[in-house]
């Protein structure tokens, strides 16, 4: 009974003094409102490296330029990074990959930038030259149109598919941000919607707006290409193809500067069967090349060495997190003391009609609480919030908020309000009700 009658005194006490409960509540709030969208933004970059990763599948293993050391126990030590060498890889080390016995198929990628032309549009772009596998292996979708074949991979056909932005910077759909400055760039601003209305009402324009590239002639480098099909926009994390031009890649070391890759992704024909099918792809590109100046790795020591990095991003979080809610505490104990500095005369009056220490105590104990739970709520909705507007609007990334995090951070405000608030409580319960009742 002692109990509820100090929550309900705890309770009246905060409502007299709301004003400072508030601007004293909002480091509690800020606190948590950091650790949600932090760790959401910890578990969502991890899962998105790691669905990426892992989308490769686990039989395709990834041929790089440069070397990867290896560490004291044998493995890659992909964390270090590569050696700074150019990349020797060749079209000609892929063939001999393809002839390596397990290999199900081989994609080489040749990668360059260059400006693409359409009419009066001039967009730079990346340009890729690769083979029929690039949809499959890398899952870009088509918005429209279709991939390039086989037959005219090898006929060096020189069709392209391009990126969802390139298309639409071409057709003037973008604003394409300004070139450096000398180039011959067109900067590109789209209608205001209200005269996009107007046109459509009057019907002017409308005829000549073009809608879709598939079928129509574009220029890279002096040389014409068709344009087949548009990739569908996939704005993700450090693999988007959404500014990406691809062709086949016979055609791109015939109508381009490109002649070494940037990298080849060999998949092997079974589990069972990767870590013969990563020895033998060495050993086919060690006998091509007078020195290691490349690095063959399983898709299981790219994900280790992804786990290492997103580990080490949560422990530091974690810190950043555990010191925003240290100083949020600090700051609430000493609005508490100070509070009861300033109620001296009140709990002087309460101890002389009766009031016991432990009532006294457990009063402000419940108001220091109550503050931490309410601005943890605070902060946990307005967290929340916000990750609900980010995954509504931004597509690079989506914010993963799991429900240990909100418990563990709503835990957390009451582990916070329970250690804060004792000494309060302490320094409140231990005045002489002769001394409180001569402050001034």
């Amino acid at each position: 009974m002692k109990l509820l009658t100090a929550f309900k005194l705890a309770c009246f006490g905060l409502w007299s003094n709301r004003y400072r409960v508030v601007s004293a509540m909002m480091g509690v709030v800020i606190g948590m409102f950091a650790v949600i969208v932090l760790t959401a933004i910890a578990i969502g970059v991890k899962d998105t490296l790691m669905k990426q990763m892992g989308s490769l599948g686990a039989e395709q293993i990834l041929v790089m330029p440069g070397r990867v050391l290896d560490t004291a126990n044998g493995q890659k030590d992909l964390l270090s990074g590569l050696t700074s060498v150019p990349s020797t890889l060749t079209y000609e080390d892929a063939q001999a990959v393809e002839n390596v016995p397990n290999v199900k198929t081989v994609t080489p990628q040749l990668e360059t930038v260059n400006f693409v032309e359409y009419e009066d549009k001039n967009v730079q772009s990346a340009i890729v030259g690769t083979t029929d596998q690039y949809s499959r292996v890398q899952h870009a979708k088509l918005a429209e149109g279709r991939f390039f074949t086989k037959e005219e991979q090898q006929a060096e056909a020189k069709v392209v598919v391009v990126g969802n932005n390139i298309h639409d910077s071409l057709l003037g759909k973008n604003e394409v941000p300004d070139a450096e400055e000398g180039s011959s760039t067109n900067v590109v601003e789209s209608k205001p919607w209200w005269k996009r209305i107007l046109n459509k009402i009057l019907g002017e324009e409308v005829s000549a707006e073009e809608t879709s590239l598939v079928g129509k002639k574009i220029m890279i480098n002096e040389e014409t290409y068709e344009v087949i099909g548009v990739l569908a926009p996939n704005a993700t994390l450090g693999s988007s193809t959404d500014n990406n031009v691809v062709m086949p890649i016979e055609t791109a070391l015939t109508t381009t500067d490109m002649k070494n890759l940037t990298k080849m992704i060999v998949e092997a024909s079974s589990l069972d069967v990767v870590d013969e099918v990563d020895g033998a792809v060495f050993n086919a590109l060690a006998a091509n090349h007078s020195e290691i100046d490349f690095s063959v790795v399983k898709q299981d020591q790219m994900l280790g060495a992804l786990g290492k990095v997103t580990s080490i991003l949560q422990v530091m979080l974690v810190g950043i997190n555990a010191t925003a809610l240290l100083i949020s505490g600090t700051g609430i104990m000493n609005v508490m003391v100070m509070s009861v500095r300033e109620r001296t005369r009140e709990i002087g009056i309460r101890k002389a009609l009766g009031a016991t220490t432990f009532e006294i105590m457990m009063q402000f104990f419940f108001e220091t609480l109550l503050l931490c739970i309410i601005g943890g709520a605070v902060g946990i909705g307005l967290g929340y919030a916000f990750i609900e507007v980010w995954n509504g609007n931004i597509e690079i990334f989506a914010l993963v908020l799991p429900m240990w995090a909100v418990k563990l951070a709503l835990y957390t405000s009451i582990a916070i309000g329970s250690l804060v608030g004792i000494y309060p409580a302490l320094k409140a319960a231990s005045m002489k009700p002769s001394k409180a009742l001569r402050f001034e």
